[in-house]
């Protein structure tokens, strides 16, 4: 079992409720993004939702990051899905997402999403 396998695993066993084992899910994903060469060469910033400056008190309807694009003045949305190996993501499992992520923030015409 390799390291992220070890991790996710643990994460499953000591999650409180599912909220909890999303919540750690997306804090990885930031750490990821924030410290893979593949994305912190492409983002200046990178926020957990309710910590990011433009969602003007919003709760989280689908949007679970936001990334600030390093080199132009576009937001990437990401949502973190943490669902069991055999899972499959269908269209349902992201609607809000891409509803959420096609709403105009911080004076943005378009946000794009990863």
């Amino acid at each position: 079992m390799s390291a992220l396998q070890e991790l996710l695993e643990h994460y499953r066993k000591t999650a409180k409720n599912e909220r909890d084992k999303g919540d750690k899910f997306e804090r990885l994903t930031k750490f990821f993004l924030e410290n893979d060469t593949r994305f912190s060469d492409r983002f200046s910033d990178v926020w957990i939702w309710n910590k990011f400056p433009g969602n003007e008190g919003k709760v989280d309807t689908g949007i679970d990051l936001v990334a600030k694009e390093k080199y132009s003045e576009g937001y990437c949305a990401v949502q973190c899905k943490f669902y069991g190996d055999k899972t499959t993501v269908d269209k349902s499992n992201i609607d809000s997402f891409f509803t959420a992520s096609l709403q105009q923030i911080t004076g943005q015409s378009t946000l794009k999403t990863l």
